[in-house]
């Protein structure tokens, strides 16, 4: 039994998760499907700002060299992904790189579409690029606007993938681009390291702080199968299954309080559901966690026991219109985003929908047991309305089928009356409801579906949902539920309210009655 504790109330949640939501590269918003994608995530959850790769690329043609070797700078392709951002609301995570062909040092690349990751042939060059960058986002957005926005240096300069330099080399790269920033407008935000596994954070603050170097927020990244990455060996891990990701989490924080510059705010600007068993499961491109069920019940597990733990956490993507690889036709591909390549919700979207709704100060929930690992609950209290998350996060490593069956018990809130008819609204989110990667899977995995074969996944992607009529009779209201691993449960409850009448109530009888028998007269010859 677990009680629900409407009275006992807590501050409401932080939400961090709100704070970012990610896209592949700058030149992908410029195509209607993906803006369709961030319109309908908007609509539905409502994120704050938006990451991505490869805003100075060739193919945005910020910059070209004149033949007397200056440089001419051009902001076409920025401004028109920067103003489809703000149009949906979303503000830029400014992610500073790839270095630009007319300044690299090297040729070079990451990626299908070739995303140079050499330093600069000339510091200065890079330095120039910032700052005009920066000037003319304040000229065209205002000063007020680009102020609430933050300016990250490079990404994973740590993983030889992303960064040829060294990480004296990356130091350098920051401090003139931070500078740059600031040469412009002292209160913009610039920071960095954007590493891989928080590596570098100790680093990069120790550099900023003995060389009077702007840093104003760290940032890095961390996906949970990067546990095998760290430690091949499941006995050489000293994390218990299912916390490396709320472990490295909790350290990072731990890190930056205990450093010269313990004030500095985290944001993990990249992060998602790809989860391993092993090393020899670690994959990058064909891990199927964020695709399926289990990372429904890993966002919900990690952002809600997270809550306080950082300022912003940015999910990793948000649509499979992403093209680190060629962009997937199937219609799962085992790629990162929350919405597949036709607009289909995953579980991981779905997740995001219930978190959403998790607003008003937090309640008790007061279980009669312990509740058991990797199972886990939240309520919130907004008016008359409670809302109740609930969660079975069963790690894949955990070779258990344990299945959650209770009974969610609730007093009726103080204030209210007592014979008042409510209504519980659950969402169910499991295999094939909620969860549309295993129905697909179960049709046998068509790579061209018909209307038919669409239609049924868009079905298979919304949670089941059911109402039930409680009647208060001074007993508290009772909820049975049953969770499977890695199915998450969303329940609001709140007094029905008035009863719709029938249209005539707003008519005075006698004119009811005239209308009824004027509709119903007999044709006149």
């Amino acid at each position: 039994m677990i009680t629900i504790a409407p009275d006992q109330l807590a501050a409401p949640l932080r939400r961090p998760w709100k704070n970012g939501i990610a896209v592949g590269r700058a030149y992908d918003l410029t195509r209607s499907d993906l803006l369709e994608h961030l319109s309908w995530l908007q609509r539905e959850i409502g994120f704050r700002s938006c990451r991505f790769h490869a805003l100075f690329h060739d193919d945005m043609a910020v910059v070209r060299r004149r033949p007397d070797g200056s440089l001419l700078y051009q902001w076409h392709h920025v401004d028109k992904v920067f103003d489809a951002l703000l149009r949906l609301g979303l503000r830029p995570f400014v992610e500073l790189n790839p270095m630009p062909a007319t300044l690299a040092s090297g040729s070079q690349t990451m990626f299908h579409y070739a995303m140079n990751i050499t330093p600069p042939s000339e510091w200065q060059e890079w330095h120039d690029l910032v700052r005009a960058f920066t000037a003319h986002c304040i000229e065209r957005y205002g000063l007020a606007e680009v102020r609430q926005w933050h300016f990250e240096v490079w990404n994973e300069p740590n993983l030889s993938a992303f960064w040829s330099g060294t990480k004296e080399d990356y130091f350098q790269l920051y401090a003139h681009a931070a500078r740059a920033v600031k040469s412009v407008d002292k209160a913009l935000r610039i920071g960095g390291p954007a590493s891989s596994k928080a590596h570098w954070l100790t680093d990069l603050i120790g550099y900023c702080h003995a060389n009077n170097v702007p840093l104003d927020f760290i940032s890095t990244h961390l996906y949970p199968q990067d546990e095998f990455v760290e430690f091949p060996d499941r006995a050489a891990s000293p994390h218990a299954p299912g916390m490396f990701f709320q472990d490295t989490v909790r350290a990072a924080q731990r890190t930056i309080v205990s450093s010269p510059m313990p004030h500095l705010p985290i944001h993990w600007t990249e992060w998602n559901t790809q989860l391993a068993t092993s090393a020899a499961d670690v994959t990058w491109n064909e891990n199927r966690h964020v695709d399926n069920l289990h990372g429904a019940s890993f966002v919900v597990r990690q952002m809600v026991e997270l809550d306080d733990a950082a300022e912003t956490f940015t999910f990793w993507v948000a649509s499979d219109i992403f093209e680190e690889s060629p962009i997937p036709n199937a219609p799962f591909s085992h790629t990162y985003g929350l919405l597949t390549i036709h607009g289909i919700p995953k579980a991981t979207a779905n997740a995001f929908r219930f978190l959403e709704e998790m607003r008003g100060p937090r309640i008790s929930l007061l279980p009669d047991r312990d509740f058991p690992p990797f199972f886990g609950g939240l309520a919130t209290r907004k008016g008359d309305a409670i809302q109740v998350l609930l969660w079975n996060d069963l790690p894949p490593e955990v070779r258990s089928k344990n299945t959650w069956q209770d009974v969610l018990r609730l007093p009726l809130p103080s204030g209210l009356a007592q014979d008042e008819t409510w209504l519980a609204t659950t969402s169910h989110l499991r295999a094939g409801a909620g969860s549309a990667f295993e129905t697909w899977e179960a049709m046998g995995l068509p790579l061209n579906l018909s209307a038919a074969q669409l239609n049924l996944l868009r079905h298979a992607a919304e949670p089941a949902m059911k109402c039930e009529v409680l009647m208060a009779d001074g007993s508290p209201l009772a909820i049975p539920f049953t969770l499977a691993p890695n199915e998450v449960l969303h329940v609001e409850i709140r007094p029905r309210g008035a009863v719709a009448p029938p249209k005539s109530v707003s008519l005075e009888a006698e004119t009811a009655a005239q209308l009824e028998r004027q509709l119903g007269e007999k044709s006149r010859a």
